[in-house]
């Protein structure tokens, strides 16, 4: 991908301003270096290329002559050898345009920038002192895009990144914070359930050998005449109270029971 020109509409202190880099050269290099005093712009520029590609940022500080509303920035690409108007407005959807200025997608951009984010691409061609210094951090540390890219890079492992892609995303289905759809959160909610029927199942087994136990208890204490006894003596009561009253000769001819 190659600027071929920027186009500061309505950005910063820029109004219809424009910054042409001519087409690419046939052959020899192809350079080109934008200077100024302090406070001419040329951050404001640069800023101006990565909103272009990415989208305004949402709380840009840019916007101390044109609000948020009016910011607008454009250019030409020479995306796969052919170029591309585009324009870019400051709102959270639709913001590209293309050259009739109808929305395009984002895609139509960064599907020529190889899967770099705005930081990566901070950090690979928009240099200073600081970003310098951090980018050279990472590197060594083989953090952040731009690290992980260089350490694939130089190690051969070309699909090193979508290798971690994946183990990130079985990572986040075994699993995330806070989620409940994940497998590692569905299995403790099967354990929470196991364990309350597992209560309830003792519950009813602690219940069952109390009361197997009160019932043993209190056949062993029983003083009582037993079921059988207490069927045969309400029978023979009665009998056996007439015959001691006829030996005692207070009963004469009564006629026994049966």
């Amino acid at each position: 991908m190659r600027l071929r020109r920027l186009d500061l509409i309505r950005y910063g202190k820029f109004t219809n301003s424009t910054i042409d880099f001519g087409p690419k050269p046939e052959s020899g290099p192809d350079l080109h270096i934008v200077f100024g005093l302090n406070e001419a712009g040329k951050s404001t520029a640069l800023s101006a290329y990565l909103d272009l590609l990415f989208g305004i940022e949402e709380r840009s500080r840019y916007n101390f002559l044109h609000e948020y509303s009016a910011m607008r920035i454009g250019g030409v690409l020479e995306l796969a050898g052919s170029e591309h108007t585009f324009t870019r407005t400051k709102q959270r959807t639709n913001s590209l345009l293309n050259a009739t200025g109808q929305p395009v997608s984002d895609v139509a951009i960064t599907a020529h920038l190889a899967g770099l984010s705005r930081d990566a691409y901070t950090t690979m061609f928009s240099l200073d002192d600081e970003t310098l210094e951090a980018g050279g951090k990472s590197i060594l540390e083989s953090r952040g895009d731009l690290g992980k890219l260089l350490f694939t890079a130089s190690a051969g492992l070309g699909n090193a990144s979508d290798t971690l892609n994946t183990l990130e995303a079985e990572a986040d289905a075994l699993y995330r914070k806070q989620a409940h759809g994940t497998e590692l959160a569905l299995l403790k909610k099967r354990l929470v359930d196991v364990r309350s029927r597992r209560d309830a199942i003792d519950t009813l087994a602690s219940t069952y050998e109390g009361l197997e136990a009160e019932r043993l208890d209190a056949r062993s204490n029983t003083t009582g005449p037993s079921v059988t006894e207490r069927c045969w003596w309400p029978g023979w009561i009665p009998l056996l109270v007439t015959c001691v009253l006829r030996r005692c000769g207070r009963i004469s001819g009564a006629r026994l029971p049966g």
